[in-house]
């Protein structure tokens, strides 16, 4: 992106103080007088607060303008080590893409721990739902029907480096992470889904055209990442938001987990080789780029002893530095694009989630918002 271009896009969506509110103020007819805002047909989208129903949490969600950027092929399968990651700094084989998207909004830090947690407590609901014979869905795929996951298979292992509320969440399927954008879609009546590897690389550069979401200088990285070269041993527990946040307000987006996304160019047919973006606590400065991929092997499950592996969860090293943010777009998902970014991306995929729910590790059924735990009760008229 040229600087005019960015000019452009720094005049229409600026830094000041904080507009936030619900997700009913997050398009307002009238330019407002402070905030960061995108000017769009529609409206001024403007950052908001996602609260999750039934529970006592929120998701800031921040708006970012549509564009277009040009992104190299990610690298084959043959191109990565057991881990995958690339096995050389050569650009991978290929024709670069140039795309192009509309505006949306995306999470303000990656999801944490007790943002997924509603979605993890799904499992239990949905089995007790089962017993009463209520909430049932017949198929996976069903628009309105979600799977909740099965608990980890090591909790201490698993969530070595979440330990707190406002770590990000690791070890999530790239499924898991899908499913998790439906059922807070259906929860809310918002639209969530996991951002195109295109849109995430524009959201973390700000638009720009640099390595970094702060220039091409990798000695000032970390001021903006938790990665190898400042974290040490002992520092067992990530958080979100602990170092600054690129132009446009988003922290993490560097370093800390490196965060899945769903593939341009394969949006469906990946059983494995999901791509995740923007390396991790345990990446180089060169591995924390925009641009910087890694891509799920069968590694990832190697500590999984059930057959077929889990759905929802990794089980291996690679996968515990691993997490995702959100995006909501402003024009509305087609029903093809729901079933392309909500459930399973490849037959081998949607075969197994099949089994493991037949097995009972896992569960599937229709997601309503919680109903109201208390009622208004009009006081009737008392004569003195």
């Amino acid at each position: 992106m040229n600087l005019s271009t960015r000019v452009a896009l720094t005049v229409a969506l600026f830094a000041s103080c904080t507009f936030a509110g619900g997700p009913e103020t997050r398009l307002v007819p009238e330019r407002p007088a402070e905030g960061r805002f995108v000017e769009t047909a529609q409206g001024f989208m403007v950052a908001y607060d996602q609260p999750i129903p039934g529970s006592n949490v929120v998701i800031e969600m921040v708006p970012v303008p549509g564009g277009t950027v040009t992104i190299q092929p990610p690298p084959s399968m043959e191109q990565v080590d057991e881990y995958g990651k690339p096995l050389t700094t050569e650009p991978p084989a290929g024709t670069a893409q140039q795309v192009s998207f509309g505006p949306f909004w995306i999470g303000k830090y990656e999801i944490t721990m007790e943002q997924y947690l509603p979605y993890r407590q799904l499992y239990y609901r949905q089995k007790k739902d089962a017993l009463e014979g209520i909430n049932q869905a017949n198929s996976p795929t069903d628009v309105d029907a979600v799977t909740g996951p099965t608990d980890v298979y090591d909790p201490d292992y698993n969530f070595e480096y979440s330990d707190a509320p406002d770590s990000p969440v690791p070890t999530v399927s790239q499924f898991a992470a899908r499913q998790y954008t439906k059922y807070l879609t259906l929860l809310t009546g918002q639209t969530y889904r996991l951002p195109l590897r295109s849109e995430w690389q524009h959201a973390c550069l700000a638009g720009s055209d640099s390595r970094y979401c702060f220039g091409d200088d990798a000695t000032r990285l970390g001021e903006f990442a938790v990665y190898l070269a400042n974290t040490s041993d002992d520092s067992l527990s990530l958080r979100v938001g602990t170092k600054k946040p690129n132009v446009w307000g988003l922290y993490d987006v560097h370093g800390n987990v490196a965060e899945l996304v769903i593939e341009d160019t394969a949006v469906t047919g990946l059983r494995e080789g999901h791509v995740a973006c923007g390396g991790d606590r345990d990446s180089s400065a060169a591995e924390c780029t925009a641009e910087s991929i890694v891509r799920t092997t069968e590694a990832w499950w190697d500590e999984d002893p059930d057959f077929p592996r889990s759905s929802w969860w990794m089980t291996s090293e690679a996968s515990r530095t691993t997490g995702f943010r959100i995006i909501s777009p402003l024009d509305p998902m087609t029903d093809a694009q729901k079933q392309a970014y909500w459930d399973a991306d490849s037959q081998q995929l949607a075969e197994d989630v099949q089994s493991r729910l037949q097995d009972g590790r896992g569960s599937l059924g229709r997601v309503t918002p919680p109903r109201p735990t208390t009622r208004r009760i009009d006081s009737p008229n008392l004569e003195k």
